[in-house]
């Protein structure tokens, strides 16, 4: 009973010295990512509690199962040791006092754990995220995969730990020296109550957050917003393509908001969704290059929605839209699913959004889902089978490396060829969209949700002699889907010409938010709007940060300034859609007129940056898949 008495005493020490170093380290850390943004000065109070709560939740749990870990296997190393020298030297080690400990030790492990992810879910997105699981937690299909894989992971690794902790307890002046310091540490008098007084600061401000929370639940709408990688506008059935690629898309543009003349404010996907995230111009924000990242201190939606008491949750599947890059910044829950160019992602994706759709429909949530298989590689998808007429000699998938260097070589026939895989992918994601918007109708959810659909950019099939996308701001690259579902307006299409940085105004005044910093306009009061009908884009390529070509769009003129050569083109295009036939410096009075006025909004239009770079560290497999996407050599 006695030895019972001081296990139970250790272990309790021990608890209370975790709680207190969790709590230390979860403060420590939220106090770094407060000094890193600019929450005071943007007023986002509310987030600054959530960011608390969050930073010591996690390091507390963390710190605990990881001490209730070591527990258990210090006594199973104990209780093997002890078998072995009770097998092979005849020691009398092994008794029941020692299976008692053992026996405690694992239950404690495991309510510890059970508790904690009872009370905290978010548990298995953040084991997701860690260095120590993340890559072959990407594998799995659902939490309870994600749970076992993990669990795998703690197992191997805890085999390791036996072998040595055994040769270590093999070894009686290291243990003795190990077990002095730690029991010096947990055996302070201060520990007990200290560590009770923490527990108890924690239950409360948990206790006030949940009915702070409760009493605050948004009054606004669900937000879903789908970004699809690579995705022009005019191979949608919407936007008037001819080949049926997009039935989901085109059912929810039937019943929303379609905007004819969207673009986007960079041909390629960090800086153009750096801008949808912000609302800032490349120029502005500084992520224009592979190794540079989206600033902490730049404000995002998704926590301008967390401040509002939205549950955010972020879902992609490109290494340009991972936290690495900045972009988890205000997300409850942010799931990576960064599996390279082989293969599909738009399954996986779809069935974790339904799943925490499901988990969260009694929240309002704001979603965002970043689909990317029409992203080259272009696969080849037998259901639909697009290419099935084609008599050339080009492969069933095709990468963007292979495109670039074996151009030159292509005929009429190979590029139509190259087009229809790329159909294939966007019909496939389109087929996984109508899923997720299937089970939101399930849900009963679809007359109170917004869902916004738009791309971070296009793509070019030698309109330009040229595969892919990057620095060229033609309208193959810039000229984007937009459009926006929303149960409190009827249907419509508007021409006006309107720049994707414009999405977060509009979602938050959507969602009765105050809108604060973000600029552009709210997108569906255009008829309210005093604001000139021009947009901005600008080309930089993912291996220079400065901006190499310019596009100012007013009306159906465009001008095209490229910055390196100091040349300039216009097109009409609503008579050259295609923009082939450059009319800078035409003798026409009108035409003149308009290029002279689209010359001054451009030397006004010069965007500053806003403060330093920061730059991004990149691991060789983080390179291998960036040259594998074609965006570094």
């Amino acid at each position: 009973m006695e030895h019972q008495d001081n296990l139970k005493l250790k272990i309790i020490k021990i608890f209370n010295a975790v709680l207190i170093i969790g709590f230390m380290y979860g403060f420590w850390r939220f106090t770094v990512n407060i000094s890193n943004n600019s929450y005071l000065t943007y007023k986002l109070y509310n987030l600054i509690l959530f960011n608390l709560q969050h930073y010591i939740n996690k390091y507390l749990i963390t710190f605990i199962l990881f001490a209730a870990l070591i527990i258990v296997l210090i006594n199973i190393i104990k209780y093997v040791y002890s078998w072995i020298t009770l097998r092979y030297i005849g020691s009398n080690a092994v008794d029941k006092r020692m299976l008692n400990s053992l026996t405690f030790s694992i239950v404690f492990l495991f309510i510890a754990g059970f508790v904690l992810y009872s009370v905290y879910p978010e548990l298995i997105a953040y084991l997701k995220t860690t260095p120590f699981s993340k890559y072959l937690a990407g594998l799995s299909k659902s939490k309870v995969q994600t749970l076992l894989i993990f669990i795998a992971v703690c197992s191997a690794s805890a085999i390791i730990f036996l072998i040595l902790g055994t040769y270590i307890l093999s070894r009686p002046k290291v243990t003795e020296f190990v077990q002095r310091i730690i029991f010096k540490t947990i055996n302070s008098g201060k520990t007990i109550p200290l560590g009770l007084m923490i527990l108890s600061i924690v239950v409360l401000f948990n206790l006030f957050m949940f009915g702070y929370a409760h009493l605050n639940r948004p009054d606004g709408p669900n937000v879903i917003l789908i970004s699809i990688d690579t995705l022009r506008a005019d191979h949608l059935g919407s936007y008037g393509y001819g080949r049926n690629t997009s039935p989901n898309i085109d059912k929810l543009a039937e019943e929303g908001v379609l905007f004819e003349n969207a673009f986007t404010q960079a041909p390629w996907t960090l800086p153009a969704m750096a801008t949808i995230h912000t609302s800032l111009y490349p120029s502005e924000h500084g992520a224009t290059r592979y190794n540079l990242k989206l600033k902490d201190n730049f404000i995002t939606l998704a926590e301008y929605m967390r401040n509002n008491f939205y549950k955010t949750i972020g879902i992609i599947s490109t290494p340009y839209v991972s936290s690495k890059y900045g972009f988890s910044q205000g997300y409850d829950i942010f799931e990576e699913y960064i599996m390279g160019t082989e293969g599909t992602s738009s399954e996986h994706l779809t069935e974790r959004a339904i799943e925490y759709i499901s988990d969260n429909q009694d929240n309002k949530f704001f979603l965002w889902i970043h689909y990317f298989d029409p992203h080259a590689i272009y696969l080849y998808h037998e259901d639909y089978n697009y290419g099935r007429n084609y008599s050339g000699n080009l492969p069933a998938n095709l990468s963007i490396k292979f495109l670039r260097s074996n151009r030159k070589s292509f005929n009429t026939e190979d590029i139509e060829y190259v087009k229809d895989i790329y159909d294939e992918e966007i019909s496939y994601t389109d087929h996984n969209i109508g899923k997720l918007i299937n089970n939101i109708e399930e849900l009963g959810l679809k007359e109170d949700t917004v869902i916004i659909i738009t791309a971070d950019h296009g793509e070019e099939f030698m309109e330009r002699n040229g595969f892919g996308h990057g620095k060229s701001v033609y309208n193959e690259l810039i000229r984007i889907p937009l459009i926006i579902y929303n149960p409190y307006k009827q249907k419509q299409r508007i021409e006006e010409n309107v720049e994707t940085r414009s999405i977060p105004k509009t979602i938050l005044e959507l969602s009765g938010i105050d809108s604060g910093s973000f600029g552009g306009e709210n997108l569906l009061a255009l008829d309210q709007s005093n604001i000139e009908n021009y947009i901005y884009s600008e080309g930089t390529g993912s291996m220079g940060e400065n901006t190499l070509r310019e596009a100012i769009v007013l009306d159906q003129f465009k001008l095209i300034k490229n910055i390196q050569y100091q040349t300039f083109e216009l097109y009409d295009l609503r008579s050259d859609p295609n923009e082939k036939i450059n009319l800078f410096n035409t003798e026409q009075i009108n035409i003149k007129s308009k290029q002279n006025e689209l010359m001054s909004k451009l030397s006004k239009h010069q965007k500053q940056r806003l403060g330093e770079l920061q730059k991004v560290e990149l691991s060789k497999e983080d390179i291998k898949r960036l040259k594998a996407l074609g965006y570094i050599q």
